[in-house]
């Protein structure tokens, strides 16, 4: 059985092959992996029910017995000839129009019990016979690219008997990350990956359990729905999980179902805009949302015109008006009018639609459900509330903003619920990818326990120190974890701190080790070629060297010096080897240690009041309103990092010596200036 760290890298590897071939390499490369797992296993699940029929009968099947053993064994339907030992054995010039037929072939035969085709879109989603686009008459994807890719991949069998499904799922998973690792700065790697340890901070606070539905309204990859089911899988003995998600983008849609295909997860993804085409309604009622136990989110941020009613504006001479970084300027003239009655708290400006992928959320949520939110930190403060003259002279109506704010606080007038803000972490900038905006997470809770009704958990993760900062994105370590964790599991309760911190050590300590295992694995594969080519080049030459000598002759010095030479080469190689496993095995211990200080950090926190402040605080909702509900984490954390003490004394000390020794250099230099005259 292959690892997930060999398999993730050997997967990888295929990207060496595709990249700057094609736009959007990613989907080729995930949908490839996709048919050949579904071929692989097909074979695979027939020839395992064969040999257990034999067991059973102590014969051979029958061909008629044969295809009932098929269709038990199988979750999917593949046609003849539309294997991938069919695809790989075409001509060259055959390869992408086979390829296509294939795929195309087995999503139109796979029908559920409804009539949906279930592989429509996810299968198929990529053209494999595309025409170029320069109308050359070639393919868009090179006929030889593709050979090598489908050659590169035949090299590894992906049914069970050889890859789990944890195996496949969790590499998968490996790949979408390195993918989006890739692609840090651009906008599509936010649209399809969410940093694992924001994903692990929501899921482990929310603890979904088994038997609740997990809804992720922009669900990407399936980042959060994946370790929703994980989790519930590890706390209740594997039982089936109720995922659902929506995603827009058809490709990212198309690499969720594979996701959760891949990983045994039986899952409802829908494509759709979320906003203006919610998939997942009432059965009795279509204009009302069907309600999830616990909801998981990282919206796009800030999305213009996420209403679809606007229009780029235009000048007296009908020429599109631009804004300064060169898109349009857009003038909303329709009012939107929303079927779902999902905006009570307010209709959120056409021009940012944090607020109203907020409220779908808050929607989405049956009457004691949580969810966890990434959004910009801006929805905490943005909106400005009602002033009046007899208050400073002014005469202000209150912003939307505020307006939908002070509602996920206040509740509105036809609400029994009052508060259902529960806590907000505020994390580091330049920690999403294709963003630099600074992000947040806010966890909702519409049933929350008594004693916490009136208070929300302010939770500052900000600080320079708690994250590493890495050339172009901001990285949360497992201690960086743990202690955001701890913050808002124990509430401030030391006893329950304690536990907790117990618990996740051992955890993280297992995670730390797996990734220690992977970049170790790496190592040896990125070096052992290099390392086989300079043994057998100086094994060669030393037995040059013994050759000679067996036959009574003296080697010559050049070749005694590409002994010397070869051996240097070797030594260099491996000197180089193990300096990169000390460095993979420091980090791991340094990762260790640092878990361990940040248990010794947060005691001593927790056990000092004024300590305590840095870190985080819980707000009663008098002190929300006297800050005009401006959720700002300054205005409740102190985040003023302290200046570093001088000693005035030594200071003054120092200044008092470099001051004499001005005045001494000054003197030698008069005397010299004297001597030369």
């Amino acid at each position: 059985m292959i690892t997930k760290q060999a398999l993730g890298s050997l997967l990888f590897g295929m990207a060496d092959i595709l990249r700057d071939k094609v736009e959007d390499y990613k989907s080729y490369i995930l949908s490839l992996l996709f048919f050949k797992r579904l071929s692989d296993n097909y074979l695979w699940e027939i020839e395992n029910g064969k040999e257990q029929f034999v067991i059973d009968y102590a014969r051979e099947p029958s061909p008629r017995e044969l295809e009932v053993i098929a269709k038990k064994k199988h979750d999917f339907t593949i046609p003849e000839g539309c294997f991938w030992e069919d695809v790989r054995l075409a001509p060259i010039d055959k390869k992408n129009e086979k390829l296509d037929s294939a795929v195309t072939s087995i999503a139109e035969q796979n029908i559920d019990k409804n009539g949906k085709y279930f592989l429509k879109g996810i299968i198929n989603t990529v053209r494999w016979n595309e025409p170029a686009p320069d109308g050359s008459g070639g393919k868009k994807l090179d006929p030889e690219v593709l050979t090598n890719l489908i050659n590169y991949l035949s090299a590894v069998d992906l049914s069970n008997k050889n890859v789990t499904v944890d195996v496949l799922g969790d590499a998968y998973e490996y790949l979408i990350k390195r993918f989006a690792d890739e692609n840090k700065g651009g906008t599509m790697a936010g649209q399809f990956y969410t940093p694992q340890e924001v994903v692990d901070i929501i899921v482990r606070y929310l603890k979904p359990q088994k038997g609740e539905t997990i809804y992720d309204p922009t669900c990407g990859s399936g980042g959060f729905l994946l370790n929703a089911a994980k989790y519930i899988r590890e706390n209740n003995d594997n039982p089936k999980s109720r995922l659902f998600g929506q995603e827009l983008v058809w490709n990212t849609w198309a690499i969720c179902n594979i996701n959760m295909i891949l990983h045994g997860f039986d899952a409802r993804i829908e494509q759709g805009d979320t906003i203006r085409d919610p998939k997942f309604k009432n059965e009795e009622n279509e204009l009302e949302l069907r309600t999830f136990d616990k909801v998981m989110a990282n919206f796009p941020f800030s999305a213009e015109n996420w209403a679809q009613n606007g229009e780029p504006k235009k000048d007296k001479k009908g020429n599109t008006v631009n804004k300064k970084d060169g898109t349009p300027q857009i003038e909303y003239k329709k009012e939107f009018v929303d079927p779902y009655n999902r905006l009570v708290y307010g209709v959120p400006p056409y021009s940012n639609g944090d607020f109203a992928f907020l409220q779908h959320i808050i929607a989405s949520l049956s009457d004691k459900g949580k969810a966890g939110v990434v959004c910009p930190q801006g929805v905490l403060f943005r909106g400005q509330p009602e002033k009046t003259e007899e208050e400073d002279g002014q005469n202000r109506k209150a912003d939307v903003e505020y307006t939908i704010r002070r509602g996920f606080l206040q509740g509105v007038d036809f609400w029994q619920h009052i508060n259902i803000i529960d806590a907000i972490v505020v994390l580091p900038g330049n920690l999403f990818y294709g963003t630099t905006i600074p992000g947040a997470i806010i966890f909702f809770d519409k049933n929350k326990p008594e004693e916490r009704k009136n208070k929300v958990l302010m939770v500052y993760a900000a600080k320079k120190g708690w994250y590493r900062e890495d050339a172009n994105m901001s990285v949360l370590e497992p201690h960086d974890v743990l202690r955001i964790s701890t913050m808002l599991e124990s509430w401030g309760d030391i006893e329950i701190a304690k536990k907790w911190i117990c618990s996740q050590k051992r955890r993280l300590h297992v995670e730390i080790q797996e990734e220690l295992d992977f970049q170790l694995s790496e190592i040896e594969k990125d070096t052992a070629e290099d390392i086989n080519r300079a043994r057998t080049k100086l094994d060669k030459a030393q037995e040059n060297i013994n050759d000679k000598q067996a036959k009574g002759k003296k080697p010559t010095a050049s070749e005694n010096k590409a002994v010397g030479t070869a051996q240097k080469a070797l030594d260099k190689l491996l000197a180089d080897k193990s300096a990169r496993e000390n460095a993979a095995n420091e980090k791991a211990e340094k990762q260790r240690q640092a878990i361990d200080d940040v248990e010794e950090e947060l005691m001593q926190m927790f056990a000092d009041p004024e300590l305590r402040k840095r870190y985080f605080s819980i707000v009663d909702m008098d002190e929300i309103e006297e800050n005009e509900f401006n959720l700002n984490i300054p205005r409740y954390v102190d985040t003023f990092e302290p200046e570093e003490q001088i000693d005035l004394k030594g200071a003054i000390a120092d200044f008092q010596k470099a001051m004499q020794t001005e005045s001494d250099t000054e003197k030698e230099l008069e005397e010299m200036l004297k001597n030369l005259q």
